[in-house]
């Protein structure tokens, strides 16, 4: 084949992909300001500031176990959940261990992420690493399918201020962050039972059911107890549940 031939080919098959990638584009759903309207946070802001997000704005569709962004990367996006639920991982990676008492010899030992909070539809992700300037303080990794519009930072950050109440709004969900955060620490000091309660209430308040999404192994590592511990609490409840269910048939069997 001449080289003439060979470069036709060539620049022929090139058409075709960037054809398909173009289609593909074209036919990706993209975030509206309806879209955005569906999100607490922005669905006062007036027309003409949603317009300029919808410009830079990004739409994704992740399943479940796919990653959204990483612990410790730089902030690029702030993103709005508009539907599904996502889960706030920390730690990972390896830490240093001794191989046996009295050894100075060391090994790395993988140390498992925690989920430390769950996100629903209508939330935001990511605003701290915007607003603080610095690396990702957890990963994002998505629970269900769930969509999700991201903005570059630097427009979250101008539409903060150029729209007060915006910026207002944004406070506030900080602000019950913490709150929740402190009523949950106060939960985790609490016996097993009442810990795993208060995770199973908080998981049906974002219509989920944690027995089924999470091993007792990472409900452990959520409420801060024994793996064993958390197993026998969790088939304990299931136990009652089943006689709960028992008696309802028996009572609807009745005359």
């Amino acid at each position: 084949m001449d080289d003439g031939r060979q470069t036709h080919l060539v620049a022929k098959a090139s058409t075709r992909v960037a054809a398909k990638a173009k289609a593909k584009e074209e036919t990706r759903p993209q975030p509206t300001s309806t879209t955005l309207r569906t999100v607490p946070l922005l669905a006062d802001c007036p027309e003409s500031l949603l317009k300029k997000i919808v410009a830079v704005a990004d739409w994704g569709q992740y399943q479940p176990g796919m990653e959204i962004t990483r612990q410790n990367e730089a902030p690029c996006s702030v993103y709005f959940v508009v539907s599904g639920c996502v889960k706030i991982l920390r730690g990972g990676g390896f830490t240093d261990v001794a191989q046996a008492a009295g050894q100075q010899e060391m090994r790395s030992r993988s140390r498992p992420q925690v989920v430390v909070a769950l996100v629903g539809a209508g939330d935001i992700i990511g605003e701290l690493g915007a607003l603080l300037e610095c690396g990702r303080s957890a990963s994002i990794v998505a629970l269900t399918p769930c969509e999700i519009v991201s903005i570059p930072c630097a427009d979250f950050l101008s539409s903060m201020q150029v729209h007060p109440p915006f910026a207002i709004a944004v406070a506030r969900k900080i602000a019950q962050r913490l709150v929740d955060t402190n009523r949950q620490v106060e939960l985790m000091r609490g016996k097993v039972e009442d810990r795993v309660q208060a995770l199973n209430r908080y998981c049906n308040s974002l219509g989920l059911n944690s027995e089924r999404l999470f091993s007792n192994a990472e409900i452990a590592r959520m409420v801060g107890a024994s793996r064993v511990a958390v197993s026998q609490v969790v088939n304990r409840l299931r136990r009652e549940r089943g006689e709960t269910d028992l008696k309802i048939k028996q009572s609807a069997g009745k005359p």
